[in-house]
């Protein structure tokens, strides 16, 4: 710290096992001229020996952490040093942010100790040149002196014929690219292209992806093929994006009677749900219900299924309608439940998580569940519904995907009758205002939806003679998406034990980063829907590995234009993903652009 702080002192993190929370809570500053931090650690339990992991991320590709020291092993019983490097590879100057994470264990307890250091490292300009700038230095005396500074008439001819042959090399490099590029765009050539490339030298070597970050690749995406085409392909759709093919995005303009609306909203906490007081106001009778045998999915501990629900005029204040039905039909329902060898922290999971929109007024577009019915040991969460069931199997099913993980779906009458679909671009762009405006709603109550996907929305036919749209949309809750859809979450190893998984494909990178959530948050993961709509539920980001899903979105990479997706409407989708989060377009903006693309195409189509 002397160095570093101009103080004399030593800064503890870890003293006799126990985790100076304090100290790790704030950033060590790293001031310009320090290149290297030295620590000092050993063990002091005599339990055995004590394993460890480090590892070092920086959100940011300007600095590189190099840690000195194996990233597992044994922790040393006697005083040992190490040594942590950064290195200010970038020419931007600012502090950055770099979090070591340590995890360590031992052999004696199942128990382990996690803890993060925080540094700020501070880069100057010129920090990003040091290999050219060195030659510069006055102090450097192998520098040639006077013979430097006189250039002979034979020094000049050398000048001049590099300089040529350097000029025609360039010109030579410049067509090869262009005619590479041209193969690129036709759809039958580049198959994998450089997505497959990029995506593998991110799943091999982090560090060559950081000189790619130096090389101008920031703004590369992901090439991604699907191997089905399920719509008509537009004559304006690109089925390839490149750093040339960036989509001119759409401008903005304030919409009528939102001069007063924030940029960003964040959760209110007057919006925390008391469980206790919603579930005895939503109880209703177990005997109205009547499970079909039916299952629409199951995990490991939860599964939806269809249900019937007999109503007595009584409870129905919970309805998403406006007109009450008739006490003597059965109403049709999908339901959310547990199955009978959950444990109680599945349990209390899942209300949570099924009960978090209670506070919300009903609005067309947003699936409130009608009553909760706990029997025996397991909850039954219920959701007015008679259509297709989730958008995220209905999409797939358009695309010939078949349902094999859960066979007793086949014998449904409503999924069968999706397999004769045929979806356009009209109904699409009906099914993402449908969703944004379920999120408007949601946002004007200052609540964040976070996990904005396909797999959390339902789908059902409307009769045409009810509403122009075909195809009818609601937004629901994530309750159970994680044991439904485990290849769509990932759980970091250096997670916190009481940490869930994370749909880290769908989410911001300020939230990956930080875990805070905002409404600048969810629009990003509404684009991610957005791309999920047009490539009939595939997988975002496909060809990278979750955990490196940050550093992808730090360089710039983007899911592709989907083949049947028209330019105009990816740059709306292409909006959502800007990294800054002040950047990206209110609800609002998205959509008074989505319902000018729409009147557009309605004149055409």
């Amino acid at each position: 710290m002397n160095r570093t702080l101009g103080i004399l002192a030593e800064m503890n993190y870890v003293e006799n096992g126990a985790v100076n929370t304090y100290a790790t809570k704030f950033p060590y500053r790293i001031g310009a001229n320090i290149s290297h931090a030295t620590f000092t650690w050993n063990a002091t339990i005599d339990e055995g020996p004590m394993k460890y992991s480090i590892r070092a991320i920086s959100v940011d590709f300007d600095v590189l952490p190099v840690i000195h020291l194996p990233l597992q092993g044994i922790v040393p019983t006697q005083s040992e040093k190490f040594s942590v490097e950064y290195r200010c590879a970038g020419s931007r100057s600012g502090q950055f942010l770099i979090t070591l994470h340590f995890n360590i264990s031992w052999t004696s307890t199942k128990e382990s100790t996690y803890f993060t250091l925080k540094q700020e490292k501070i880069c100057a300009s010129k920090d990003g040149r040091r290999a050219l700038a060195g030659s510069l230095d006055p102090n450097d005396d192998t520098a040639g002196g006077a013979s430097s500074s006189i250039v002979t008439p034979t020094q000049l001819i050398y000048l001049g014929v590099g300089s040529a042959a350097a000029l025609v090399i360039v010109c030579v490099g410049l067509l090869c690219f262009t005619l590479h590029s041209s193969r690129k765009a036709h759809p039958h050539q580049g198959r994998g292209g450089l997505g497959s490339i990029y995506a593998a030298s991110i799943r091999g070597r982090r560090s060559h992806l950081a000189s790619m970050l130096q090389h101008g690749t920031k703004d590369t995406t992901i090439f991604e093929e699907s191997s089905v085409r399920p719509f008509l392909l537009p004559s304006t759709s690109t089925p390839y994006s490149t750093k040339t093919s960036t989509p001119k995005l759409p401008a903005f303009e304030p919409q009528p009677g939102t001069s007063k609306e924030p940029k960003i909203i964040f959760e209110r906490r007057s919006n925390i749900v008391d469980l206790n007081h919603a579930l005895v106001e939503l109880n209703a009778d177990r005997n109205l219900f009547v499970l079909m045998p039916i299952v629409e999915i199951q995990g490991t501990y939860g599964e939806i299924r269809w249900a019937n629900w007999r109503q007595t005029g009584i409870g129905t204040s919970g309805d998403i309608d406006d007109e009450e039905d008739d006490a003597s039909e059965d109403t049709a329902l999908i339901c959310k439940t547990l199955k009978h060898d959950a444990d109680r922290i599945h349990f209390e999971k899942f209300i949570k998580e099924a009960l978090m929109f209670h506070n919300v007024l009903a609005a067309a577009t947003f699936g409130n569940f009608i009553n909760p019915e706990s029997v025996k040991d397991f909850p039954l969460i219920s959701y007015r519904h008679n259509g297709f069931g989730i958008l995220k199997k209905f999409l797939q099913t358009c695309r010939g995907i078949t349902k094999s993980s859960t066979p007793e779906a086949g014998t449904s009458k409503e999924t069968n009758s999706g397999t004769n679909q045929t979806l356009r671009t009209h109904d699409l762009v009906s099914m993402a205002t449908q969703i944004l405006k379920a999120m408007q709603h949601l946002h004007k109550f200052g609540i964040i939806h976070k996990d904005i996907a396909a797999r959390n929305c339902l789908i059902s036919e409307l009769p045409m003679n009810i509403s122009d749209d075909r195809l009818y949309v609601q937004l629901y809750d994530y309750a159970l998406s994680r044991d439904l859809f485990p290849n769509e979450y990932y759980l970091s190893p250096m997670a916190a034990p009481e940490q869930d998984s994370r749909p880290v494909r769908w989410m911001a990178p300020e939230a990956i980063r930080s875990n805070v959530y905002n409404s600048a948050s969810d629009i990003w993961t509404y684009g991610i829907f957005l791309w999920e709509l047009f490539t009939c539920g595939q997988m975002p980001f496909s060809n990278i590995d979750p955990e490196d899903m940050q550093i992808a979105i730090a360089s710039g990479t983007r899911p592709s234009q989907p083949y049947n997706c028209p330019d105009e409407f990816y740059a709306i989708m292409f909006s959502c993903w800007h990294h800054d989060p002040l950047e990206r377009p209110s609800t609002s903006q998205l959509m008074g652009a989505i319902n000018d693309f729409s009147s557009q195409l309605r004149k055409y189509i």
